[in-house]
């Protein structure tokens, strides 16, 4: 009886320590918080003339750009940025305190004011176009950031796209 009570409490722990250990595997090493994703579009408001006076209407401007709840103040380091699976490159820089307003036109987009709660950093992250990518339909609802962590790949994924005020444009 007590043999068989000391090999019972054997497999015991050695369940109770497998269960720890495969449960720290399935934890992610993500510190992004929370993701926000905005674009702004402008177009110029006089229509162009060709060499035979044909006019080209202007074409219209999409800027893109994320900000990100961090977690602590060390620097995200991005591996990609996809929209739609289409990758762009991105610029990721600070933001100065532990609220902003986003976009240019911060009088009529004050409802999208972020905060970071204490301990945590807002960044901004850029999104570039090139020749390729500038078909991404507006409002965009499949955006996914792909940051290097310690140790592995971290993916976050936002589901929304918010269109932005912005001051005009001549």
């Amino acid at each position: 009886m007590y043999i068989e009570n000391k090999r019972m409490k054997k497999i015991f722990l050695a369940a109770i320590f497998l269960c720890i250990g495969l449960s720290s595997f399935s934890q992610t090493n993500c510190s992004i918080k929370k993701g926000y994703a905005f674009y702004t579009v402008t177009v110029a408001g006089i229509a162009m003339v060709d060499e035979n006076g044909n006019t080209i209407n202007p074409e219209p401007v999409i800027n893109r750009f994320i900000y990100i709840e961090w977690s602590g103040s060390k620097k995200p380091k991005i591996e990609n940025v996809t929209y739609d699976k289409k990758p762009y490159s991105a610029v990721i820089s600070a933001v100065v305190g532990s609220s902003v307003i986003p976009g240019d036109d911060i009088r009529n987009n004050k409802e999208h004011k972020i905060s970071a709660k204490k301990n945590n950093s807002i960044w901004k992250i850029e999104i570039q176009s090139s020749a390729d990518n500038k078909t991404t339909d507006q409002d965009c609802k499949n955006i996914i950031i792909k940051l290097k962590g310690t140790d592995r790949t971290c993916t976050f994924k936002l589901l929304q796209e918010t269109q932005l005020m912005t001051l005009p444009r001549y």
